[in-house]
């Protein structure tokens, strides 16, 4: 930033961007952009980054291309998006590096984002079932990454979803994100007690699978499940229960019939955590140790309705959710702070990711969609950081209504920090592609 001191205002969009959200773009821009190797490249990433903070309605090519005032601008951001040779990958690991480098994150989300589209003239649309709606949507199923650090949740990372000729494997169903979360062995290092938990909020039939494939990295994972999830509860030698298997609902409908305590982790919000077993055809429930962490939501006011809720098996319609994780130590308020930064991200990626164009692109390119993708990213970035110093200058107007002293903001820019050899393995971030 080009000074200690700033006047922080929330962007308004659409419109000019405000000398906060223009020192932002600025700054990520030189950090992020240094794999680029043409001066042209630098300039035109910043137009397109600037303009899905700016331009009006959706930030398609053609309007982000309009607030530039230059009538060739269009043919010149198409190219650059869909044919110029940069690597989308390497501004990825830097907008991940950079992030990072600000704080540690307290999690990492994984979460698919439907993207509806009303024809076929876009890369990777089909028909989807949803079942959160029970019903089919024409569009795009992409995966994302997303940092969730203390105060500031961001995407790093995107998988687009190409359906398989075999729509029933499980591997070709989530490779996008299941590949890629096996990269998280980059994230470990020798002198840190505790890795950042990843949160896999993509409800499934298959989370006991994801945490089989995931466990022996050493990472803790809490993957959502259905509530209709079948499992055997384990005792404290691990053996399975002689009660057959249980769903997951009904678990958490009778808790006190198993023996298991109720604990209240929020107002209005009751959760039990129990140890269980996959229950495996022809395993006999011998699919590996894992806990069961459920939650009911007593009112309206302690659901917030951003999630893939389900029902507590009641039949009162009282709003669940279901989760399986990796053996933790954690206690039950500790991990419904986890599914609340879930909640967040899924919030957050309707409202910021809306403003800043991640659900806008328009073509057959497939580099292309990641080429947008990764610049929405940076936008998304420079949005929320630019909120941030927001919500920062209206607390410090709150307490004095003098003047406001020089402070050092909650997210500074960093300095840069060269690629080389000898970096450490645990400061290199989790990534989606190869």
């Amino acid at each position: 930033m080009p000074t200690a001191r700033r006047t922080a205002v929330p962007p308004p969009l659409p419109g000019r961007p405000t000398s906060t959200q223009e020192a932002w773009i600025e700054d990520l821009c030189r950090q992020l952009f240094v794999s680029f190797t043409r001066a042209d490249h630098h300039l035109k990433g910043e137009q397109y980054v600037r303009g899905l903070l700016t331009a009006p309605g959706r930030k398609s090519i053609r309007n982000i291309a309009r607030t530039l005032e230059d009538t060739g601008a269009a043919q010149r951001l198409h190219h650059f998006i869909c044919n110029a040779p940069w690597n989308w990958r390497a501004v990825r690991e830097a907008l991940s590096e950079y992030l990072v480098r600000h704080a540690r994150p307290r999690s990492w989300v994984v979460r698919p984002m439907l993207i509806p589209k009303s024809g076929t003239n876009s890369v990777g649309v089909h028909r989807r079932f949803v079942p959160a709606t029970g019903q089919l949507v024409n569009g795009q199923l992409a995966y994302g990454l997303w940092y969730a650090g203390r105060s500031l949740v961001a995407p790093v990372d995107w998988r687009l979803h190409l359906p398989s000729p075999d729509p029933g494997s499980f591997v070709l169903s989530d490779e996008g994100v299941a590949r890629v979360l096996s990269l998280a062995r980059r994230s470990a290092c020798p002198d840190t007690e505790e890795l950042p938990p990843v949160v896999w909020d993509s409800q499934m039939h298959h989370a006991a699978d994801v945490l089989g494939a995931l466990a022996p990295l050493g990472l803790p994972v809490m993957a959502r499940t259905p509530g209709s999830l079948p499992l055997h509860l384990v005792d404290r030698y691990g053996r399975p229960s002689h009660r057959g298997a249980l769903t997951a609902q009904r678990v958490l409908a009778a808790p006190e019939r198993f023996g298991l305590p109720v604990h209240n982790v929020a107002p209005g919000v009751r959760a039990v955590l129990a140890r269980v077993a996959p229950a495996r055809t022809g395993e006999g429930g011998n699919g590996g140790e894992l806990l069961l962490y459920a939650q009911r939501y007593e009112g309206l006011e302690a659901y917030d309705g951003q999630g893939a809720g389900d029902y507590d098996g009641r039949g009162t319609g009282v709003r669940a959710d279901f989760w399986l994780t990796t053996p933790t130590r954690k206690a039950p308020a500790e991990l419904h702070l986890l599914t609340r930064t879930a909640a967040h991200v899924a919030r957050d990626s309707v409202r910021t990711g809306g403003r800043t164009g991640l659900r806008d692109f328009e073509g057959r390119s497939y580099d292309g969609w990641h080429r947008h993708m990764t610049l929405a990213s940076v936008a998304y970035v420079v949005q929320s950081l630019t909120a941030l110093d927001a919500v920062r200058s209206a607390r410090e107007a709150q307490r004095s209504r003098t003047p406001a002293p020089a402070y050092e903001p909650a997210y500074a820019p960093v300095p840069h920090a060269p690629h080389g050899p000898g970096r450490r393995a645990c400061e290199l971030p989790l990534t989606l592609v190869g």
